[in-house]
């Protein structure tokens, strides 16, 4: 168990290293909690219902609460299919975001692509959205578990019609969860969020975050 904690953290922490190259960049600490909601709502078809708060400075777009839902039906072993919505809040300004989804559960490995459609007030256009993330989780006992994930982010269109706009995203993250009861389970977790930046210093994001979930 000890080797596999051992092997995760330095996974992560590649991971995170190797997300930019090494120039001047913009840093902050924001804190996610994160409350979740899943459990079948019919024959091999699953609902969550996540809600999150999101604490961040001014100059990244100030405190953000969000509300999502996504419903996913799996159509063979281990490949699901599914969509859902979003209603982002920040700042005085609302985002609403309906994504679609596949997931691919390969055991210790799983897989999400994700598209987004996202309208955000004033904006120019919809901005649509590509993501992909690849995640590795090795069980601690029957109750436990440590999990680590990368996902790369692409702004196919963004909002705004101007040039020379951040398109790409990385974030790494390093999660431990516990099942506390047979319904709920608490997670901790550290993301790492990496912004390029254009001609500009790139931003970077520090993220503890907290996660209760509880199964239907």
């Amino acid at each position: 168990m000890g080797r596999g904690i051992a092997r995760l953290s330095a996974l992560a922490l590649g991971l995170m290293a190797s997300a930019g190259p090494a120039r001047a960049q913009d840093e902050d600490t924001q804190l996610w909690i994160y409350a979740v909601a899943t459990g079948e709502v019919g024959e091999r078809t699953t609902l969550t219902v996540d809600a999150s708060a999101r604490w961040r400075e001014d100059r990244r777009g100030d405190e953000q609460q969000t509300l999502r839902a996504t419903v996913m039906h799996e159509v063979a072993e281990g490949f699901a299919l599914g969509g859902g919505v979003g209603v982002f809040e920040a700042g005085g300004e609302t985002e609403i975001r309906p994504h679609q989804q596949i997931d691919l559960n390969l055991g210790r490995f799983t897989a999400r692509t994700r598209l987004e459609e996202r309208f955000f007030d004033g904006a120019d256009q919809m901005e649509l959205r590509f993501r992909q993330r690849i995640r590795y989780t090795l069980p601690l006992g029957k109750s436990a578990s440590a999990s680590v994930d990368g996902e790369y982010f692409n702004l196919v269109q963004t909002r705004d019609r101007g040039p020379n706009q951040p398109r790409d995203q990385w974030r790494g993250r390093v999660i431990v969860s516990a099942d506390v009861g047979e319904r709920f389970t608490l997670g901790l977790s550290y993301l790492y969020i990496f912004t390029p930046q254009p001609g500009a210093t790139d931003l970077v994001n520090h993220v503890p975050q907290g996660i209760i979930t509880y199964r239907f």
